[in-house]
C-alpha cells in the first residue's frame, strides 16, 4: 500500500529565482519500505522532506502545482501540527531542531510529548527509553547547549524517534555523526523498519545502501534514478550524482553483475577471497614523515618539536578544558602543530571542536596553555588572533550573517584592515576557489546547508590567514563540493598554509591529510600519517573510527600492508 504519493509535482520558493526546487516530480513510496534519497546539492532533496510533512506549503511559500498524499491525507488540506502525529522530520541541520529553552537533554525530548498531552508517567518512560535507544541516555541531565555536533543529531533524532510517528523522514540524520555513531544509528533505523515507513536523505552512500530497500537519485529537481542500490550504483557515469562506495568500485572492477555485487566489507572480503597474493610487494603512496615534513612522535607522544623553532605555528601543552566540574573535554592534551593538512579525528564528544575553538582563543584553558606562534592566547584578544587563525566553525548559521554571499565573503578582509584591492582579489580568488560565482549575490540563508557551508568556509579563507581550522566542512556534502574542499586544501597547504580538519570523513583524511590525530576522551590517542594512524587498527577502535573500507577489506583479507585505496588493493589481487 502506497504511503507517500507524488503525481507531477513542481515547486518554486519565493525566494528562489533560478527556477523550481523539484519539477515534474513524481514519487511512491510503499508502507514499510526503506528508501534513501540522494544526488547533487540543491537536487531538490530537503525540498521532499518539507512537502511530505507539509511544510510546504504551510510555512516555506512559493508556487505549488500537483499533488502531494501523505497516509491518504493531501498536504494543501492537513497542517503541519496535524502531519506530525503520522510524520517525523528530522531536520537537514540538527542545531535548527532543538528548541533553544530547555536546559536539559530530557526536557528537550519531553517538550514535544508534553505539547502531544501524553500522561507524565508514559513521558518519563518514553524519555528515558528513547534516549537510550539512540545512545544518549548518559546524557539526560546535560545541558543541550553543552553537547557535540554528533550528539546534538542524536538528540534531534531521539525527540522525533519519541513521538513514535509512522513515517520517519530524516534529512541527512549522520553527517554530524562518527562512523560507529552512523552504523548504530542506521541499524536502529533498519531494525525498526517494520514500525516504520522510512525515507532517507544522504550523501554517504556507502553507510547507507546496505540498509536499503531502493535508492531513488535526484537531479534538478526531478528523479534520475530509482531502482535497487545495486542497480543503481553500477549505472554509467553515476558517480557524476552520487558518491559510489569502494566495495562498489571493486565489484565492479571485477566485472561482478550488478545482483551480485558487494555492498558491505563482509561481501567485498567473499569476493575477494582466493584472489589475494599476500606477496607482500605492493607499496602505498601516502608521504612519509619525511616527505611532508611532519615531525615524528616522540616517546611521550608529543609531536617532536623545538619550542623555540618559528615554524611551529600553534602549541597546545597540558591543556585541560573543563565545561564544569562533572565534564572534561580536553585532557591534558599537548600537540605541536608546524604545516601541511593535520586532520583531527575520533568519536562524538572526544573534544574535537572544543580543540578547534582553543586555537584562536574562543576558549580559554581551564589548565595548560595555547601557544600561536609562540604568544599565549590569553594574552591576545579573538580579533587580534583571527590574524593568525581563521576559524570555521561546525554549523555555518552561527558564523553568517550578510545579506549576501559576497558580502560575507569580503567581511573578514576588511575587518582585518586590507586594502580594497587586495580584498576584491581575495573575494575573487576564493569565488573561483569554491564555485560560488553562481550564488554570488544571493543571501546565504536563501540557499542550501550544503552551499552555506561552503560560503562559510569561503569566508574564512578569504581572511587569508596562514593558519585556517575547519570544522566538518564536508558533512553534507555532495561528491563535487567535496572534491572543491580537498582542491582548497591543497591549493592552501602548497601555498603555505596550515590547515587543520576536524572531521568524520575517513576518506577526505585519506585523501589529503599529511597527519591524523585521533582524539578520545580528550586524549590524543594516534598521531602520524594515515598509512600508520589506520593501521593501528586495534587502538583506532577506541576512538569509535573505523579507517576507509579498503582498508578494512584489506586487513580482513590478511594483506600485510596498510591499504588506503582500491587501486593499492588490486596489487595483492590475482
Amino acid at each position: 500500500m502506497s504511503v507517500i504519493e507524488f503525481e507531477d509535482v513542481d515547486f518554486t520558493y519565493l525566494t528562489q529565482a533560478d527556477g523550481p526546487a523539484v519539477e515534474n516530480f513524481s514519487l511512491t513510496v510503499e508502507q514499510g519500505e526503506f528508501v534513501g534519497i540522494a544526488g547533487p546539492s540543491d537536487a531538490g532533496k530537503t525540498t521532499v522532506c518539507r512537502l511530505i510533512h507539509s511544510y510546504i506549503p504551510n510555512f516555506f511559500d512559493g508556487e505549488l502545482s500537483g499533488q502531494v498524499t501523505v497516509d491518504g491525507n493531501e498536504i494543501t488540506d492537513t497542517e503541519i501540527g496535524e502531519m506530525a502525529e503520522t510524520v517525523g522530520l528530522l531536520f537537514e541541520n540538527p542545531f535548527d531542531q532543538l528548541t533553544g529553552a530547555s536546559t536539559t537533554v530530557f526536557e528537550e525530548v519531553a517538550f514535544g510529548l508534553e505539547n502531544a498531552g501524553v500522561p507524565r508517567t508514559t513521558l518519563i518512560d518514553r524519555v528515558y527509553d528513547t534516549l537510550e535507544t539512540v545512545g544518549i541516555g548518559h546524557l539526560a541531565g546535560r545541558n543541550p547547549n553543552q553537547l557535540s555536533g554528533g550528539q546534538s543529531q542524536r538528540l534531534a533524532l531521539a525527540a522525533v524517534l519519541a513521538l513514535e510517528p509512522d513515517i520517519l523522514v530524516l534529512d541527512e540524520p549522520t553527517s554530524q555523526l562518527d562512523p560507529e555513531g552512523t552504523e548504530e544509528i542506521l541499524d536502529l533505523i533498519a531494525a525498526a523498519e517494520e514500525e516504520y515507513t522510512v525515507v532517507l536523505v544522504s550523501q554517504d552512500i556507502e553507510r547507507i545502501a546496505p540498509h536499503l530497500d531502493r535508492l531513488v537519485v535526484l537531479e534538478d529537481g526531478q528523479v534520475r534514478h530509482d531502482d535497487d542500490p545495486k542497480q543503481v550504483l553500477t549505472i554509467d557515469g553515476i558517480e557524476r550524482l552520487v558518491s559510489v562506495p569502494d566495495v562498489v568500485r571493486i565489484g565492479r572492477r571485477l566485472s561482478v553483475d550488478p545482483p551480485a555485487v558487494p555492498l558491505t566489507i563482509d561481501a567485498a572480503v567473499e569476493t575477494l577471497e582466493g584472489r589475494i597474493e599476500n606477496s607482500g610487494t605492493a607499496t602505498t603512496t601516502v608521504g612519509t614523515d619525511g616527505a611532508t615534513g611532519i615531525d615524528p612522535p616522540t616517546s611521550d607522544g608529543a609531536a617532536g618539536t623545538d619550542n623555540t623553532n618559528s615554524s611551529t605555528e600553534l602549541e597546545l601543552s597540558s591543556v585541560t578544558y573543563r565545561y564544569d566540574e562533572n565534564i572534561t573535554a580536553l585532557d591534558e592534551l599537548s600537540l605541536a602543530l608546524k604545516q601541511g593538512c593535520i586532520c583531527v579525528i575520533g568519536q562524538n564528544g572526544a573534544g574535537k571542536s572544543t580543540f578547534a575553538k582553543h586555537l584562536n582563543g574562543l576558549l580559554e584553558p581551564t589548565a595548560g596553555s595555547v601557544r600561536v606562534r609562540g604568544t599565549d592566547t590569553t594574552e591576545r584578544t579573538v580579533a587580534e588572533l583571527a590574524r593568525t587563525v581563521g576559524l570555521n566553525f561546525q554549523n555555518p548559521d552561527n558564523q553568517l550573517f550578510h545579506d549576501t554571499v559576497a558580502a560575507e565573503l569580503a567581511y573578514g578582509p576588511r575587518n582585518l584592515g586590507y586594502e580594497e584591492d587586495r580584498t576584491e582579489q581575495l573575494i575573487e580568488t576564493t569565488i573561483d576557489q569554491m564555485g560560488l560565482e553562481p550564488v554570488r549575490d544571493a543571501n546565504p540563508y536563501d540557499i542550501g546547508l550544503a552551499r552555506r557551508k561552503q560560503v562559510a568556509v569561503a569566508s574564512v579563507v578569504a581572511m587569508d590567514t596562514p593558519v585556517i581550522v575547519l570544522d566538518e566542512p564536508t558533512a553534507g556534502q555532495d561528491p563535487r563540493g567535496i572534491d572543491l574542499l580537498g582542491d582548497l586544501v591543497d591549493e592552501l597547504v602548497a601555498s603555505g598554509v596550515l590547515v587543520i580538519v576536524v572531521t568524520h570523513d575517513m576518506t577526505f583524511v585519506r585523501d589529503h591529510a599529511d597527519r591524523a590525530i585521533a582524539l578520545g576522551q580528550g586524549r590524543r590517542l594516534l598521531d602520524g600519517p594515515p598509512t600508520a594512524v589506520f593501521g593501528d587498527h586495534e587502538t583506532l577502535a577506541e576512538t569509535d573510527v573505523a579507517p576507509p573500507a579498503v582498508t578494512r577489506i584489506a586487513n580482513d583479507l590478511g594483506i600485510p600492508e596498510t591499504v588506503l585505496t582500491v587501486d593499492e588493493l588490486f596489487e595483492y589481487v590475482d
